[in-house]
């Protein structure tokens, strides 16, 4: 007698698609407390002291090592840029816009209002070869940061004077003034913002400190302070926090950094938003996104009500971050772009230093300009386009689709160019700071309109390389105040003397001509 087998009531469960969408991650933030700010008053000084250099080796710290960018996709460059032209003229010769439009008139060149270089008075002669300066102005008042040193000018830059931002301040306990300082002016609340970092202490742990102050309150040195700590930001003892930047949207300042552990690791990309009404009330609120998986955010400047910020998610991808400001948390889209590498930075100066064996391939420039993202880093010799020479890479998106709309390279057959910082005018131009040198050029500074009529221009140029082979770690350009058709950049080169703090630092306020009034 034959039997039928009843099919079993348990559940079989399918296999999984190798194909199937995982689950995007959950972006969550977090309110920090509330605290009030300190006041301090600092002075500024005609005549520097001569700078320490026990206290210097005392706050050099050993370079953070972020995580290699994964390999991403072979992706070809659809519209391959022409290699960089430029003269070291104020006025150069007409170039072809990045995007293809027709060149304007040769009047229309770039114009210097302002292109001058400290003195050792105002950097107390500690300018190092990672100078890392940023700048932000404000009519006659210009303040200036540097590694080690920072300086105002109030008379257009005509004049600096020196600030020493290791006493200028309380220290806090167990830690003192170390290093990657950041300026930014904030229009809207005519506030100067300046971002100082700080040396670790005994248990590893270290703070990012924000201090703040109007323009009147700038010139008489009178400045409010918050202190940012590893703790009030959720993150686990002993981290030490680098690599901070500044931006703003239209109602927020946003402060970025990199949290590393005792030991040098990589843990944590930080971002913090924080509402100007902090500024203005004394009271700070704030919230912070913290991402364990992505390192160096970088927040485009003059972003509106919506900030973004990105990440490179591969050596073919980058991650946007968009933030809107009526939301308490972050939303993201990666974008393909152009193949790049991450590996192999080298670029010898005639005297035989590599003046980029520090680099990397971090973002280093972030703006927004008529519904576009611009994003640039730097990238070793190769790429999609197999470029000869290190080079920037820009990754031009638009906001409506969050896709690519054209990669651009600044490159040169027999020099690399790199350290390239972004901004944005109030014509919605694209301004650019960035360095130049290898083969044949000793490391210059240039600077550089990428939007419509493309125009790049020498500021200085340096007689040597650097001894310890190093530079960086960023530049910076912003918009200029009161005229906002104006950039104003930062850059460094190398002249006389053969020490590890005797960069030239400059300050370049620079526009079309016609501009320039």
């Amino acid at each position: 007698m034959s039997t039928t087998k009843k099919p079993s009531s348990k559940k079989v469960a399918k296999p999984v698609s190798k194909k199937a969408k995982q689950p995007k991650p959950k972006l969550t933030t977090t309110q920090l407390k509330k605290e009030s700010s300190q006041t301090i008053k600092i002075e500024y000084l005609n005549k520097a002291s001569k700078f320490s250099e026990a206290r210097k080796k005392d706050t050099i710290h050993p370079r953070k090592i972020l995580p290699k960018v994964k390999s991403g996709a072979q992706i070809k460059d659809k519209l391959p840029t022409a290699a960089m032209a430029f003269e070291e003229q104020v006025s150069i010769a007409q170039m072809a816009d990045v995007r293809g439009a027709k060149p304007k008139a040769f009047t229309d060149t770039i114009t210097f209002l302002k292109n001058v270089q400290l003195d050792d008075v105002a950097t107390a002669d500690t300018a190092s070869h990672v100078c890392e300066p940023s700048a932000a102005v404000n009519g006659k008042v210009i303040f200036y940061t540097g590694n080690w040193f920072a300086a105002i000018s109030i008379d257009g830059g005509s004049t600096f004077k020196y600030i020493n931002p290791y006493n200028s301040f309380p220290d806090p306990p167990g830690m003192g003034f170390c290093c990657d300082q950041v300026v930014h002016y904030i229009k809207s609340i005519d506030t100067f913002i300046w971002l100082l970092q700080y040396t670790a202490d005994t248990t590893g742990k270290n703070i990012q400190r924000v201090a703040y102050a109007t323009t009147a309150k700038v010139k008489t040195g009178t400045w409010k302070y918050y202190d940012f700590t590893p703790a009030n930001l959720g993150l686990a003892a002993g981290i030490w926090l680098d690599f901070p930047d500044l931006s703003t949207s239209s109602n927020y300042l946003y402060m970025s950094t990199n949290s590393f552990d005792g030991g040098g690791n990589f843990k944590s990309s930080v971002l913090v938003r924080i509402k100007f009404s902090s500024f203005t009330t004394g009271v700070r609120s704030a919230r912070k996104y913290v991402s364990t998986s992505f390192s160096s955010f970088r927040v485009a400047q003059n972003c509106g009500t919506t900030a973004y910020f990105v990440a490179h998610k591969s050596t073919s991808a980058l991650r946007v971050f968009s933030w809107k400001e009526s939301t308490t948390t972050p939303t993201f889209k990666d974008v393909s772009v152009a193949s790049w590498n991450p590996n192999g930075y080298t670029s010898t100066t005639p005297d035989g230093k590599d003046w980029l064996k520090r680099a990397d391939g971090r973002h280093i420039g972030a703006t927004l300009a008529s519904g576009e993202l611009w994003f640039s880093w730097g990238s070793a010799k190769g790429g999609a386009n197999n470029r000869p020479q290190a080079f920037v890479q820009i990754a031009r998106i638009k906001i409506s689709t969050m896709t690519l709309a054209q990669n651009i390279n600044l490159w040169d057959t027999k020099a690399a160019i790199f350290y390239a910082g972004l901004s944005t005018n109030s014509n919605n131009e694209v301004g650019a700071s960035f360095a130049m040198g290898g083969g044949t050029i000793f490391p210059r500074h240039m600077v550089g309109i990428l939007t419509n009529t493309g125009r790049q221009v020498v500021t200085f140029s340096g007689n040597r390389g650097p001894a310890d082979n190093k530079w960086g770690d960023y530049l910076t350009v912003r918009r200029n105040y009161p005229n906002q058709k104006l950039f104003c950049a930062t850059g460094y080169v190398l002249k006389s003397g053969a020490g590890l703090s005797d960069a030239t630092p400059n300050v370049t306020i620079f526009g079309r001509s016609s501009d320039v009034v």
